[in-house]
């Protein structure tokens, strides 16, 4: 066909899903952009980004006392133990915000979620397929934190956040389960969840991602007709990500 080939889009020009970032133009790279930035969001991202800057520190604190290379990272302590609490904490708390976001209610209603309902995020947002690299430890694979992640198993199949319900509930059955390395994964899990809501108006490029605690170095891939594409004459328009209906 003269001109390319042609794609039937799932979104009309203009539409997006809240909370959701995607490619604008089929020449924007993964994980592209949110184009729903309203000033609501703007402070809600400045506050996670603080948030994840903690986490970063208190990391940073404990690599100074315990080297985190591989024979390290089963290393474990109420530091370990806080930090994967909190972190899986915030995890939580963008999981529910984008569920919410898009109008999603789930077996128990809209203010109560657990991870059968947190799984469907998986499929629309991709999240299996970011990959993280902790530049400050380059001695370490690259990260990542959704990569087994199951609605089969949607506790279970995610390591770091299952230590986190297991230390939560009973730190004196399961305190070794808050390891160095479940901590560095959880928190890496918060800049996944960011990058995925607001693309690259929150990951960095090029040499300042080099100098970053964390970078960006792979992002899903998504086919010429789930992009963004924009208005034609008006605005963006958000709509509600299709969720299967809870079975």
């Amino acid at each position: 066909m003269l001109g390319g080939e042609w794609y039937e889009l799932s979104n009309k020009p203009g539409q997006y899903f809240p909370r959701m970032a995607r490619p604008n133009s089929i020449n924007e790279r993964s994980p592209g952009h949110n184009p729903g930035i309203t000033d609501e969001l703007r402070y809600y991202r400045a506050r996670s980004t603080g948030q994840l800057h903690t986490f970063v520190e208190t990391l940073d604190q404990i690599g100074r006392v315990v080297h985190p290379e591989t024979k390290n990272l089963q290393t474990y302590g109420h530091a370990t133990r806080n930090i994967l609490i909190l972190a899986c904490t915030e995890v939580e708390a963008h999981w529910r915000s984008i569920l919410g976001a898009n109008g999603y209610t789930g077996k128990h209603g809209e203010s109560r979620f657990d991870t059968t309902d947190y799984v469907k995020l998986l499929a629309a947002m991709r999240l299996d397929q970011y990959v993280i690299n902790l530049n400050y430890y380059p001695w370490l694979p690259p990260v990542t934190p959704f990569a087994d992640w199951t609605e089969s198993s949607p506790t279970k199949s995610i390591p770091w956040y299952h230590a986190y319900n297991q230390v939560k509930h009973d730190r004196e059955g399961h305190f070794a389960e808050a390891t160095l390395e479940r901590a560095l994964v959880a928190v890496t899990a918060c800049f996944v969840m960011l990058c995925a809501q607001y693309g690259w108006d929150f990951a960095l490029q090029g040499s300042e991602a080099d100098q970053a605690f964390f970078k960006l170095l792979d992002a899903p891939e998504w086919s010429p007709s789930e992009i963004y594409v924009p208005p034609f004459e008006e605005s963006y328009e958000p709509q509600h990500y299709p969720f299967t209906a809870f079975a």
